[in-house]
């Protein structure tokens, strides 16, 4: 029992160093939310305090879930690890890996949350922003086609972040185990 309280306490640890610069980034995201709205063209008050309350739910909900999911890797770190949890070079590099890309990901929906705010890009690529398919139902010029497939690619990029959060989760669990064993195997010292 006292293996567990100690692999919960490091548990605890690794969740806090994880989930620190998610909750200064969620926090200073949720505090400058009306100057966010506030900069976008085109919205009366009535419509900026909408968007603001709509938009910190939203964004509320996203920085919970995430939190959920990195408190469920440390819970089931600390039940199936055994032994020093924080200290796999692998498991850690990932894992940091894992935290640049979402904060990188939410970044970018804040700063460029419209589906258009990615076209700044498409003079810089030589993407035309001016023909069109004259023959579609829905007709979209080929910067709005690479913005929105762009789009797509990023919001499935931050669905697919969760396989190497595996993978660290696996590889933190494997290492502290065999560490572990290896601590356990190991002959005891020559008593002098």
């Amino acid at each position: 029992m006292a293996a567990l309280t100690n692999r919960l306490k490091a548990a605890t640890m690794g969740f806090g160093i994880t989930v620190a610069p998610f909750a200064i980034f969620a926090i200073a995201h949720l505090i400058f939310m009306p100057q966010i709205v506030a900069a976008m063209e085109g919205l009366d008050s009535n419509d900026q305090a909408l968007v603001v309350s709509s938009w910190r739910s939203e964004y509320s909900a996203m920085h919970s879930i995430v939190a959920i999911i990195f408190a469920a890797y440390w819970v089931i770190t600390a039940v199936f690890g055994r032994g020093d949890l924080l200290t796999s070079r692998a498991a850690n590099s990932i894992l940091a890996f894992c935290v640049a890309v979402y904060l990188t990901i939410t970044a970018y929906f804040i700063f460029l949350q419209r589906p258009d705010g990615l076209e700044i890009v498409c003079p810089l690529l030589g993407i035309s922003n001016t023909d069109g398919n004259p023959f579609g139902f829905d007709v979209k010029t080929s910067c709005g086609a690479f913005v929105y497939a762009a789009n797509q690619i990023i919001l499935l990029g931050l669905v697919g972040l969760i396989v190497p959060l595996i993978i660290s989760l696996i590889v933190r669990i494997v290492s502290s185990r065999r560490a572990y064993r290896l601590l356990d195997d190991a002959p005891p010292p020559f008593l002098e």
